[in-house]
């Protein structure tokens, strides 16, 4: 009976973002996970595309952009105006998600 009792409430602190980056996470779930793994998001086991674990430590995005902030963004939202023909695709993410994404992206600074 106690496991009936405790689901809602797991669902009730879901719904509510427990965790303060839940929406980013969400939004990786449903944009990135089908090619990278990326820790700390269920479902995220993509091989794809590189493994985004330790991404915050790396020098360099896609191979040849200097990976801050800004540039993460942009490679987040436009991957195909950055570098026609990349295998990432674009994604229809608006500045807000992109800038959600980056900032769980660059808590993950161990590979």
């Amino acid at each position: 009976m106690r496991r009936l009792t405790v689901l809602p409430l797991l669902a009730l602190a879901a719904c509510h973002g427990a965790g303060r980056y839940a929406e980013a996470k969400a939004l990786i779930a449903s944009h990135c996970a089908a090619c990278h793994t990326v820790p700390g998001v269920p479902g995220a086991a993509g091989k794809v595309g590189p493994s985004l674990a330790g991404v915050a430590g790396r020098q360099i995005i896609a191979g040849r952009f200097t990976n801050n902030r800004t540039t993460m963004v942009r490679w987040i939202m436009h991957p195909q105006q950055m570098a026609p023909g990349t295998a990432m695709p674009e994604m229809g993410l608006t500045q807000d998600q992109a800038t959600q994404i980056a900032g769980y992206l660059y808590t993950l600074d161990k590979p």
